[in-house]
């Protein structure tokens, strides 16, 4: 019984997220209806144009990539600069496997 109570539970809760979350449960109809006797008012549109000038770039290709436009600032370290941060990481792997084996060996 209480098995089937929570299965109830489970089943109404999604019932009630899907109907809240489903698409178009939150939308609101703004069509007017318009009789027939009413004239209706003719419509005027306008259309602006503005000028900006020349963009600063056309498309981004192989041909116009600057060499730097996609290196990081590692990509800009030397190889000296670099190695630090490769020890970090090897030692950020390594450290917790290590600390592993020891713990393991102690227990005996």
């Amino acid at each position: 019984e209480i098995m089937m109570r929570s299965l109830l539970t489970i089943l109404f809760i999604a019932t009630v997220a899907t109907a809240f979350t489903s698409p178009g449960a939150n939308t609101v109809s703004l069509a007017r209806s318009t009789s027939s006797n009413t004239p209706s008012s003719p419509t005027t549109s306008t259309t602006l144009f503005i000028d900006m000038g020349e963009p600063e770039r056309k498309a981004l290709t192989r041909e116009t990539e600057p060499d730097e436009f996609f290196s990081t600032n590692t990509d800009k370290m030397s190889d000296a600069e670099k190695i630090p941060i490769a020890l970090m990481g090897l030692a950020g792997i390594s450290l917790p496997f290590i600390a592993g084996m020891i713990a393991l060996y102690a227990a005996k």
